[in-house]
C-alpha cells in the first residue's frame, strides 16, 4: 500500500548518487515543494509493463527489480534499481509507456513528482534537463551492453555480470565488509538469464578460486576485477 512520508531534497542522502546532484538550491526547493513522498512494501509494483508514464520517481531507499516476462513466462531481470535511481524518462512520444515492470524486493521509499510540475522546473534549468537526457542515454547504453552480454557470454560470465550489478546496487567497495542482498539465488538466476542451480554451481567455483566469499545472502567479498574479466 502507498504511504505518505516527508523528505527534503536539500538534506536527502540519495541526492549525491542521482541526477539531482547537479541542481542548485532553488531547483531543489522547487522539487521539494512539488513532490509527493511515498513508500512501497516488498512485493508491490511501482508500475507495470504498459502503464502510462505520468511523472518522475526518485528512489530514496530500498531496491526494485526491473523485469520483463521472457520465454515460457519466465522473468528476466533487466537491472536492479536502488538509491538514486530514477524512473519516468519521457524523451519522445515513443517513450510514453513503461516497457517493463518495476517491483519492490524490499521496502522502498521514493519521491514522485507529476510531469506538469517537473516540466515547469526543468524548462528553466538547462543543467537539470541535460542531466535528465544524459541519464536516459546512459541507461539505454547499459541496456544494450547487457543484452549483448546475455547473448554471447558463458553461464559463468553471466553470473559474474549479475554479481557486478548487485555490487553496484549495494555500492560495494572492496574492503568494505561486504553486503547482505535481498535477492535469492532464483532472482540472481533471473538477473543472469540462467537457473538458480547454475548460479549455485558458479558461485561455488568462484569461492574455490577466491573470487567470491559468501554465506547465504551475505556477500563478504567480491573480486571486482576478476568478475569484470569473465
Amino acid at each position: 500500500m502507498f504511504e505518505t512520508v516527508q523528505y527534503d531534497c536539500l538534506t536527502c542522502k540519495a541526492r549525491g548518487c542521482s541526477m539531482l546532484e547537479c541542481c542548485g538550491e532553488d531547483v531543489l526547493v522547487a522539487i521539494s515543494s512539488n513532490k509527493l513522498p511515498k513508500k512501497l512494501s516488498k512485493g508491490e509494483q511501482l508500475f507495470a509493463e504498459g502503464d502510462l508514464k505520468q511523472g518522475i520517481s526518485f528512489i530514496k531507499k530500498g531496491f526494485l527489480k526491473v523485469e520483463l516476462n521472457g520465454k515460457v513466462g519466465r522473468p528476466l531481470i533487466l537491472r536492479i534499481a536502488g538509491r538514486g535511481a530514477i524512473f519516468g524518462h519521457r524523451i519522445t512520444p515513443k517513450h510514453m509507456y513503461y516497457p517493463y515492470t518495476a517491483t519492490a524486493v524490499s521496502n522502498v521509499e521514493y519521491c514522485y513528482i507529476p510531469y506538469e510540475q517537473f516540466d515547469k522546473i526543468a524548462e528553466n534549468n538547462t543543467a537539470l534537463h541535460q542531466q535528465f537526457v544524459t541519464q536516459f542515454l546512459d541507461e539505454l547504453e547499459m541496456a544494450e551492453k547487457r543484452a549483448l552480454n546475455l547473448s554471447h557470454k558463458s553461464v559463468r560470465g553471466k553470473v559474474a555480470d549479475a554479481l557486478l550489478l548487485l555490487a553496484r546496487a549495494y555500492e560495494y567497495k572492496e574492503g568494505s565488509g561486504g553486503f547482505r542482498t535481498v535477492f535469492c539465488r532464483q532472482e540472481i538466476g533471473d538477473l543472469a538469464g540462467t537457473t538458480k542451480e547454475q548460479v549455485s554451481k558458479v558461485l561455488k567455483d568462484f569461492e574455490n578460486e577466491g573470487i567470491v566469499k559468501c554465506t547465504g545472502k551475505h556477500f563478504n567479498y567480491l573480486n571486482l576485477k576478476a568478475l569484470q574479466s569473465e
